[in-house]
């Protein structure tokens, strides 16, 4: 396996606690990644791949994939174990706003034009058990939709969704032209959900786990990262995300295994972006699959996110 395809829908995780910097530049302007580095102790790092520039800032924890870029202020943001929304400048660790959500959110998005945080968080509760005779409780668990301002931190939609057997957890998107959040269900179906009511509105069939999805839109498709055991290769995979219809597959030869949950789409180069087991950053031109550069970086890092300034 190149990857593990993930479920969620009845957990979450929490993380408690570069580069042989490119002197050339691949692109105009000043393409940043940052993600979240966790060995001795776990710190923000933000690097400009164009220039080498990089910047740390120390921080406690986070749940996992619940990482954004806001592309309104340029911040990085994060919930930390206390459900605490924190967007952060990367390039001084400053606290740009903060407030509290009412669970550990993750498989967050922004949705820019209205300024808002979107994502999924669950909870349990008890009943009890109706076969019990020793007043034994059962654990029901509970999928919820959130919709928070970024501006006054104020929830505006908190509604509980039926995710049938569960989502894949790198397999999300939000679509700024409908204002619909999007995930793929365990049954391999695109579900559109509307975050102001949390009623899915729409469903199109893939057929088949989408990981690494990223949304371009000025294409209006969905492009991910995929494996086939049959023939042993990865391939990049383009879809109407409003029929299921593949648009085109190109097979990518020079990338082995690469990271889970790490993905990005840089319009201006027409490339994929992902970062390979080796820890290397690797862009991979979305029309022929042909690797176009790769960057080295000297650590690992996790909820990996880039940004063109």
């Amino acid at each position: 396996m190149r990857h593990p395809i993930i479920l969620t829908g009845i957990l979450f995780l929490i993380f408690v606690s570069c580069s042989k910097h490119p002197s050339d530049s691949t692109t105009r302007g000043g393409l940043m990644l940052t993600g979240i580095k966790s060995s001795k102790g776990s710190e923000i790092v933000s690097i400009n791949l164009d220039s080498g520039l990089v910047n740390t800032t120390p921080i406690n924890c986070y749940v996992v994939g619940s990482t954004v870029y806001d592309p309104k202020t340029g911040g990085y943001g994060y919930v930390d174990c206390d459900t605490v929304f924190r967007l952060t400048y990367p390039k001084t660790g400053d606290i740009i706003k903060s407030f509290k959500l009412p669970g550990h959110v993750s498989q967050a998005v922004i949705d820019s034009e209205n300024n808002l945080l979107v994502g999924r968080y669950g909870l349990y509760t008890y009943i009890d058990d109706p076969d019990s005779s020793n007043n034994a409780n059962l654990q029901v668990f509970h999928n919820y939709i959130l919709r928070a301002s970024l501006e006054s931190g104020e929830v505006l939609t908190n509604v509980e969704l039926d995710l049938g057997d569960g989502v894949y957890v790198c397999s999300h998107f939000y679509d700024p032209v409908e204002n619909l959040y999007v995930m793929e269900r365990a049954d391999n179906k695109l579900i559109f959900i509307n975050p102001s009511t949390g009623s899915i509105v729409k469903t199109v069939n893939i057929g088949k786990p989408l990981n690494n999805l990223v949304y371009n839109p000025a294409g209006k498709t969905i492009i991910a990262l995929t494996y086939n055991p049959e023939t042993g290769a990865n391939y990049i995979e383009v879809y109407d995300p409003g029929t299921g219809e593949q648009i085109s597959n190109k097979q990518v030869n020079d990338l082995g295994y690469y990271q889970v949950c790490i993905a990005g789409y840089d319009e201006e180069t027409n490339c994929y972006i992902t970062v390979s087991a080796d820890d290397e950053v690797v862009f991979i031109n979305v029309s022929s699959g042909e690797v176009k550069k790769t960057y080295k970086l000297d650590y690992h890092l996790s909820d990996v996110k880039f940004l063109r300034r």
